[in-house]
């Protein structure tokens, strides 16, 4: 990781994460998500790369247009000479219009989320503001847009107020509470916009400028539209999923081969990622077990474990369908003894999917966007 524009930013925030990381317990008790399971559209609205904007005319599109025409221009202005590394901005429109989950309306940071709003009209301002903070994050710490993208594709669909209507994750990052208790504890959110405050980048600037304090009741239902409500957002919602896959990024790193030494002569930066995008959706309790069955499972077939195993993306999407055309495979498939099988492959029939979802999304922008979102 590092901060454009101040090396010494580097250290500090990564000194600062490491503090905090060795004060806690390692491992958190895990408070399982619900899968992301938010459909996406099978035949997206438009295959084309132009980028088109939408024309509402209905105030119930419209509520969100209002709010950001009270922020700065700055952050709807075109800033793509900022950005070392970026993607089009059809990308985000991409996901935009092909997610199919639920949204909510907000007034204000301090209130809690109306649920059924209508979709949001993707005028310019909304695409442009979003593309904006998730660039800016991206570039202020020096991360490849590409990396997150299906993550954030299947989560929100790159929408400042999509909403779990049961669990009720909010925002373009889907923070649950356990999430936010995880970037919010001694003050991390505010201690890291001082440090983004020292730096001379542009993108570094705006989030520090527009995320605020985060109050340590913020993750309450009653105030979930801290994660969703303009200004704050989306540069809060990218902010505080950056925080929070470093910190499970430096539990992988650090730690996992503490506690499971057999993976150390294994452990590539592909596995830690995985392990990342698992535990942002399990947490790393959910994570630690699923790799614990995994070795196990392997072990019971005379297997020998290979880095390999943990980063292919085959036949996910297929495995996923066969299993809700036949429920009953599931545990037929927990007993059978599979020589060849994937890590992957293990989760989804353990009912963990959620790498299935990512799977499926990749094959779809791949489809319709080639190479311009992702690797």
């Amino acid at each position: 990781m590092k901060f454009k524009g101040a090396s010494n930013l580097n250290h500090k925030l990564i000194a600062l994460l490491l503090s905090l990381f060795f004060l806690i317990q390692c491992v958190q008790k895990s408070v399982d998500r619900a899968p992301s399971s938010v459909p996406l559209s099978k035949a997206p609205s438009s295959s084309s790369v132009k980028p088109e904007f939408e024309i509402c005319h209905s105030r119930s599109k419209l509520y969100l247009e209002d709010q950001i025409l009270r922020m700065p221009a700055e952050y709807v202005a075109d800033h793509s000479e900022d950005w070392d590394k970026k993607i089009p901005i059809q990308c985000i429109q991409f996901a935009q219009k092909n997610f199919k989950g639920s949204f909510a309306y907000c007034n204000n940071e301090d209130e809690k989320p109306k649920v059924g709003a209508a979709r949001p009209c993707l005028t310019e301002n909304y695409t442009r503001l979003v593309y904006n903070a998730y660039h800016d994050v991206k570039d202020c710490f020096n991360l490849d847009p590409k990396n997150s993208f299906l993550q954030i594709m299947i989560e929100s669909g790159f929408h400042i107020n999509a909403i779990n209507r049961t669990g009720f994750d909010a925002g373009v990052a889907q923070m649950t509470k356990n999430g936010m208790l995880r970037v919010t504890e001694r003050d991390l959110v505010e201690k890291t916009r001082r440090v983004l405050l020292e730096s001379n980048s542009p993108s570094c600037q705006r989030i520090a400028s527009t995320v605020g304090k985060l109050d340590v009741d913020a993750f309450s239902i009653n105030k979930r539209c801290s994660m969703m409500s303009l200004p704050e957002n989306p540069y809060r919602g990218f902010l505080l999923h950056y925080l929070h896959a470093l910190r499970d990024q430096i539990f992988f790193k650090q730690q996992l081969v503490k506690l499971r030494p057999e993976i150390e002569s294994i452990l590539t930066p592909q596995m830690v990622e995985q392990f990342v995008y698992f535990a942002y959706n399990r947490g790393i309790t959910g994570t630690l077990r699923l790799i614990d069955g995994y070795y196990k499972n392997r072990k019971a077939v005379g297997q020998v474990v290979k880095s390999s195993d943990f980063v292919t993306w085959q036949n996910l999407s297929d495995i996923r369908s066969t299993m809700r055309r036949e429920p009953a495979m599931r545990e037929q498939l927990k007993k059978s003894k599979i020589k060849k099988l994937s890590f992957m492959e293990y989760a989804i029939i353990q009912n963990q999917p959620y790498m299935a979802n990512m799977a499926e999304a990749r094959d779809m922008v791949k489809r319709y966007m080639q190479n311009r979102c992702i690797e």
